[in-house]
């Protein structure tokens, strides 16, 4: 019987680290070698699903070695040699012991060994004292990623449930963002009017809304630009009333919750040019765990959502995108969910639409967010597409 093409891993506690050799090589046979203490059963479980969503055919096998007993991990590892010959080693991650055990093995003996970079994009091949260096071209998908991270994104991710980015609809979001831009921090005010006197008008038909135009005050002008944008369907000012109906839903939607245009607006940018990001989902929802409740499994799901979240081949962008006023609180918020869901080759991002430094503490703001390495593009309401776009590439 032929033998399997066999690749060995160091388990790192790092999720991304444990599966570039599979990503890349998709060996017959993986065999992972780690400590009782960190090989956990949930992570284990956790690479178990992304293999089976991206590399089916690969057997996995987790192997426990001491923690503190050298000769041990000399002797497993010896053992595979002998069980598997020509089996190659991937280096990215695993303990000091694993790595000092291999290093006696190939101070005697010739065997293979890469080591693969997720954040440069380099893989380094050493056979014996050769080193080769060649540049790793794979992608991993963002609803991958999540799982790998332990956790899924649910059908409410915005992506899936509510926005279709046809061509149609990629246009009406710069229109859309023009008009924003006109009106800018009043904008949110205007929508807000706008959305809670339509939820509590009673004569709604077909999709029409009717209101009274000194209920509305000043945001009757964003709706007669909205008009002439061909955001509506149709629109009438007749003596004290206003009549009204958007050109589809997904546009309802944009002035019922007003910071949604800004988000958007960035992910239309993001994703003109297919070979900037790999992957891109807009309005994600992550379930933590992985294990969405429903009356058929009764629990209690702890949830974040993210407003837009760019894959770069293998290393995802966070990016929460702030219209409003902004605290703390937001760069906390987003540090946690990118260290839970991206791991440390993640990058994390504040886009907002007006500039910091018009807010008191604005210095202390920034220095927060560079502390916590987390990239602030403000202002973007005086920024074009082009100069938009330039930052999110410099992520």
């Amino acid at each position: 019987m032929e033998r399997l093409k066999v690749m060995v891993e160091f388990w790192s506690d790092e999720p991304l680290e444990n599966v570039m050799a599979l990503i890349k090589y998709r060996p017959g046979k993986i065999i992972f070698l780690g400590h009782k203490d960190n090989m956990i059963t949930k992570k284990i479980n956790d690479v178990k699903q992304f293999r089976d969503m991206k590399c089916p055919g690969t057997e996995l096998e987790f192997v426990e070695v001491p923690k503190d007993d050298l000769d041990g991990a000399i002797g497993t590892l010896a053992g595979l040699i002998r069980e598997y010959p020509g089996v190659r080693f991937e280096l990215t991650g695993g303990s000091e012991l694993i790595l000092i055990a291999l290093g006696c093995i190939a101070a005697r003996m010739n065997i293979s060994k890469l080591r693969i970079d997720p954040f440069t994009g380099k893989e380094i091949d050493i056979y014996g004292s050769q080193v080769f260096t060649s540049d790793y071209h794979f992608n991993i998908g963002i609803a991958e990623e999540i799982i790998l991270h332990g956790g899924v994104l649910t059908p409410q991710t915005g992506s899936y449930a509510e926005w279709k980015f046809n061509e149609e609809f990629r246009g009406d979001i710069r229109v859309l963002w023009d008009v924003c831009k006109k009106y800018k921090g009043n904008w949110n005010r205007y929508c807000a009017t706008i959305d809670e006197l339509s939820k509590n008008n009673p004569n709604s038909n077909g999709g029409w809304v009717e209101l009274y135009r000194n209920q509305l005050g000043e945001s009757v002008k964003l709706l007669r630009d909205l008009d002439e944008a061909g955001m509506m369907a149709g629109f009438n000012e007749s003596g004290k009333r206003v009549s009204f109906k958007y050109k589809n839903n997904m546009i309802k939607k944009v002035i019922g919750k007003a910071g949604n245009i800004l988000e958007l607006h960035v992910y239309e940018v993001a994703t003109r040019d297919c070979y900037v990001f790999t992957d891109a989902i807009i309005g994600a929802h992550i379930d933590w765990d992985g294990e969405i409740h429903d009356i058929h499994n009764p629990g209690y799901d702890t949830m974040n959502e993210i407003d837009v979240i760019l894959m770069k081949n293998v290393c995802p962008v966070f990016i929460s995108c702030k219209s409003g006023k902004t605290g703390g609180n937001a760069l906390h918020e987003l540090a946690t969910v990118t260290r839970k869901f991206g791991g440390k080759y993640a990058k994390k991002a504040l886009v907002m639409s007006r500039s910091c430094d018009d807010n008191a503490g604005a210095q202390f703001f920034r220095q927060r967010a560079k502390d916590m390495h987390i990239w602030v593009i403000d202002d973007v309401f005086r920024m074009s597409d082009e100069q938009l776009m330039n930052k999110l590439k410099r992520i």
